[in-house]
């Protein structure tokens, strides 16, 4: 019930973050593993958790990548390539997880920084932060495409 409820906005959420070939099966990792261990219907806010899950395993995938591989990796490695003239999409992927994340959940859904925080599971300054860093490095960026 709760997965046919939250499904469509975890993969939206995880495929923000790393990448639309991955989104589905991250969703599914955290859903099994949250499983293993609980019922989704005895957590008192499962959204949040799940969204704080998925955001917790995008970052262990991006550790896991980048200590495998010995030259740097960019954050949207391996995603399906979207039309991209201005290398926005580019610059988004190559955000640091949580800044993609504070970003999708600010920007794309709406979500206040406050809100975004108690979904990401940190305090709305820290989202703030995560904002201005990701509107700062976008920017230079962008400008440098020009």
């Amino acid at each position: 019930m709760i997965y046919r409820e939250l499904g469509g906005d975890l993969v939206r959420y995880a495929s923000a973050l790393v990448g639309p070939d991955d989104g589905p099966d991250l969703v599914s990792e955290v859903i099994v593993r949250v499983l293993a261990k609980r019922r989704l219907a005895d957590l008192d806010d499962p959204r949040r958790y799940l969204f704080k899950a998925i955001g917790n395993e995008a970052r262990s995938r991006h550790r896991r990548r980048a200590h495998r591989s010995s030259a740097p990796i960019a954050a949207g490695a391996g995603t399906t390539s979207v039309p991209d003239p201005d290398g926005a999409v580019d610059a988004v992927l190559d955000l640091p997880v949580r800044q993609r994340a504070a970003t999708y959940l600010v920007y794309w859904l709406g979500y206040t920084p406050t809100e975004a925080a108690d979904l990401m599971g940190c305090r709305p300054g820290t989202v703030r932060r995560y904002l201005h860093l990701a509107r700062r490095r976008l920017a230079e960026v962008l400008d440098d495409a020009r």
